[in-house]
């Protein structure tokens, strides 16, 4: 493995998160998750929850901070140590991994030096992303600053605007990200989509299915059940109809996140997983 020396932290990470911020600066971690054994696959992790985002997914259960683009420091306040590297340090003896999340993790300017500082201490390191920053993502692959990432392919295209508030842009650029991750072999990664049935039905995941499969992508492709808060992007309720993942046709593995009391499978696929 490739180790990103680091014998200190970086400047802009030292001491108080550079204590003489006072006007506020974008993308930066509004909490930390300390420990995750679900989020990260065969890890021991936490998770850093970034602020921001230039999506507004109607389901968005992270609302609060997706609409979040500013705050007056790098670090939450909530824990005894005082800056994201001593969290990590003290961490790095029981902890083999770190997720990165939010909000949109690669809006923020200090994604790059966060997994550079992440990586000297050995952890790899997820990233859960919209795809909308293509080129960020590339690099970061490429110079072995993570190891895994979680693609969130919204809706098909048609959809797309609904769902996200998103710009035809928004939707090339993902595509660009798609496409990249299916034709490198440097890291793993997953395709997933949040199904709320009154938003995407089953026409619309088989769109999608279609699409992984013409491009050759042959991995994973979780559907995540959409999880109710009453702090969602768009107010929105429990779903009235239900999602049924049989009338789904698929010749990629279907997983099933947060299903409840559903587990049909999926046609001309030998296995299909629940998660409940």
């Amino acid at each position: 493995m490739k180790l990103h020396q680091h014998n200190s932290p970086p400047q802009m990470l030292r001491g108080n998160m550079v204590a003489n911020l006072t006007t506020g600066c974008p993308h930066v971690i509004a909490d930390i998750t300390p420990l995750t054994l679900l989020d990260y696959p065969g890890k021991l992790a936490c998770i850093l929850w970034f602020n921001g985002c230039n999506m507004r997914c109607s389901y968005c259960y992270n609302a609060d901070l997706a609409r979040r683009w500013n705050c007056s420091t790098l670090f939450p306040a909530n824990f005894k140590e005082k800056n994201l590297y001593e969290f990590l340090h003290v961490r790095s003896r029981f902890l083999n991994a770190i997720v990165l999340s939010g909000g949109e993790c690669t809006l923020s300017p200090y994604l790059p030096e966060i997994c550079n500082m992440a990586r000297s201490m050995n952890y790899s390191i997820k990233i859960d992303t919209n795809g909308t920053n293509p080129q960020l993502i590339r690099y970061l692959v490429e110079q072995d600053l993570i190891q895994y990432i979680a693609l969130d392919y919204k809706s098909p295209y048609r959809k797309f605007h609904s769902i996200t508030g998103g710009s035809q842009g928004l939707f090339q650029a993902f595509d660009q990200t798609l496409s990249y991750l299916i034709a490198q072999q440097k890291i793993s990664f997953e395709v997933r989509t949040t199904v709320h049935p009154d938003l995407l039905n089953e026409a619309d995941i088989q769109q999608i299915i279609n699409d992984l499969e013409m491009r050759g992508y042959q991995w994973n492709y979780y559907l995540q059940h959409y999880f109710h808060t009453d702090h969602n992007m768009h107010n929105l309720q429990n779903p009235i109809r239900r999602f049924d993942p049989s009338l789904l046709k698929s010749k990629i593995p279907i997983q099933l996140r947060n299903f409840k009391d559903q587990r049909s499978s999926v046609k001309d696929k030998s296995q299909v997983s629940c998660f409940l």
